[in-house]
């Protein structure tokens, strides 16, 4: 009886240390109060994939159309940054659990998160997607999930597939889309049929075009812009953008350039769209704009002009240089307190006989921004292709790859030293018998003392010499740190020396290849504050000056 009261108290026990931490755990994570609503993650890009054609022509000089039909296509929808697919593919489901979903994850986060500003994520599951196809939420086409990426891979150096081979190229080639189909060529015509195939839909669409042999390439545009809308998955409407007469004004919609003012007859998907309106020393115009079936879009922006609230100052040895401020004409040196407008820029001086200077431009609003230049004797056309070069058409990053190249050398010639210096003990050991004082006694033993000595000094000489060629070899390498087992230190050899010295030779090409005008220098947009469309920001810059700012310091 005794026993079993004792094993009773003992098995409690037991089973509450091994229950207890399951209900600290719970406790302390409130499992049974907690509810998650689940969400979704949609594809963000898809790829179309581009093959050559097939024919059945013999003839080789038409073999070239075969490569060079897909690259016109290509050319045609690079334009395509996007496409509509009305049903998305969803890459990760988070299922919803608890008693009372509410939030999301990253809305509990966030809610939890005091003081943090995160951006929000409009649509988050299939729900919020079907909204949106029903019209009760609106985003644009940036949060839209419906617009997808596009990412166009042209692939000519296939053999060109045929139909039954398409799913096992995409599979391969890891594509979306796969583009290809056949041509048949003669003196006067071209005919080009082309297949769409749709992997995850399995749907294929045809297209066909005829055109005269000379011009062919230029008249395949018509083809490129039917399967363009194809794969855009919706209609499009005509759009045209003015600026009050103000030309060159550069259009973007959603981020894809239109062209430049007067825009007109540019066909774009309807739709909610982002419109920006871009012209150097103006305030740039931003706006949300539908595009609607069946209604061209006509828009008339009217930019403001940005007001000159900095100065600069340009002085150089040769008098009489022409000044640049991005494209803007300044006038000729000496120049004094030209008014500007504030922001980031490029500097451009400019005289005849002598190479252009470039200089980054930092102007601030009412402070005056002063350069003192010296300008080289040249040619611009010939120094700025040229500079870089050290001897004939080498150039400092030439030099700085070679040099790497050849501390790849040294390396391997060290190690080849190494193994050389191993190899000559390891070949000498298979003709000395003489290794230990018990196999010495027992030859002198076996043999008359001359036979011994003889021998004895043979041995000698043959070990004598395999030190001394293995030293030689291992002097010749010298010792890295990490191979040097006594003392951790680097110990020199010509092949250790030479490798420090081609490391120190390309690093030293590469710093004296650094150079700024040797990057690519353009015009940076520059919001002041007040700007349209722009958006201020807890540290006091706006959202377009923070952008210019973080490429200025990047560039230069």
């Amino acid at each position: 009886m005794f026993l079993k009261i004792f094993s009773f108290i003992l098995i409690s026990s037991l089973v509450h240390v091994s229950l207890y931490p399951l209900f600290a755990v719970d406790t302390y994570y409130n499992f049974p109060e907690v509810s998650i609503k689940g969400e979704a993650t949609f594809e963000k890009k898809r790829k179309i994939c581009v093959f050559p054609l097939r024919t059945s022509q013999k003839d080789p000089k038409f073999q070239y159309l075969s490569k060079g039909i897909p690259s016109v296509l290509v050319s045609e929808l690079r334009t395509l940054e996007f496409i509509y697919v009305e049903y998305p593919h969803q890459e990760v489901i988070y299922h919803s659990f608890g008693k009372n979903p509410q939030y999301s994850m990253q809305e509990l986060v966030d809610k939890k998160g005091e003081g943090i500003k995160r951006k929000k994520k409009e649509i988050s599951s299939e729900a919020d997607l079907e909204d949106l196809r029903k019209g009760k939420k609106s985003v644009s086409p940036s949060q839209d999930p419906r617009y997808v990426k596009v990412e166009l891979k042209l692939l000519t150096e296939i053999k060109p597939p045929f139909a039954e081979d398409i799913y096992a190229h995409a599979a391969k080639y890891e594509c979306d889309y796969s583009l290809t189909g056949d041509f048949a060529a003669s003196e006067s015509k071209l005919n080009v049929n082309i297949e769409l195939f749709d992997v995850y839909e399995g749907k294929v669409q045809k297209f066909s075009e005829e055109t005269s042999f000379i011009r062919a390439y230029q008249e395949l545009t018509p083809l490129g812009e039917r399967i363009r809308f194809a794969l855009q998955g919706k209609e499009t409407t005509l759009v045209q953008v003015e600026a009050q007469g103000l030309d060159s004004c550069l259009v973007y919609l959603d981020g894809i350039y239109l062209g430049k003012t007067p825009v007109t007859s540019k066909k774009f998907p309807i739709g909610k769209r982002e419109l920006f309106v871009f012209k150097e020393g103006y305030f740039p115009y931003k706006q949300s704009v539908i595009l609607e079936q069946g209604k061209t879009f006509y828009l008339d922006v009217k930019l403001v002009k940005i007001e000159n609230t900095s100065f600069l100052s340009v002085k150089t040895v040769e008098e009489g240089a022409d000044v640049f401020l991005g494209v803007t004409y300044l006038g000729k040196t000496p120049l004094e307190k030209v008014s500007i407008p504030a922001g980031a820029n490029r500097l451009r001086v400019s005289k005849q006989g002598f190479v252009d200077a470039f200089r980054p431009v930092n102007a601030k609003p009412g402070e005056n921004s002063i350069f003192e230049i010296q300008l080289r004797e040249g040619k611009s056309e010939i120094y700025y292709p040229n500079k870089q070069y050290v001897f004939l058409d080498y150039s400092y990053k030439d030099f700085a790859t070679y040099s790497l190249y050849g501390s790849l050398f040294f390396y391997a010639s060290y190690l080849y030293l190494n193994v050389a210096s191993r190899r000559a003990y390891e070949d000498s050991r298979s003709q000395i018998n003489l290794v230990n004082a018990t196999s010495i006694v027992n030859f002198y033993n076996g043999n008359t003392t001359n036979e011994f000595l003889g021998w004895y000094f043979y041995q000698t000489q043959l070990i004598e010499a395999a030190e001394s060629k293995a030293q030689t070899l291992k002097h010749m390498a010298g010792t890295l740190p990490t191979e040097n087992r006594r003392d951790r230190k680097l110990v020199g050899g010509p092949m250790v020396y030479g490798m420090g010295f081609m490391l120190l030779a390309a690093a030293t090409f590469f710093w004296l290849g650094l150079d700024e005008e040797s990057y690519d220098i353009g015009f940076l947009p520059y919001t002041p504050q007040g700007g349209a469309g722009n958006q201020q920001l807890p540290n006091g810059k706006s959202n377009l000056d923070s952008y210019s700012y973080i490429q200025y310091n990047y560039r230069f």
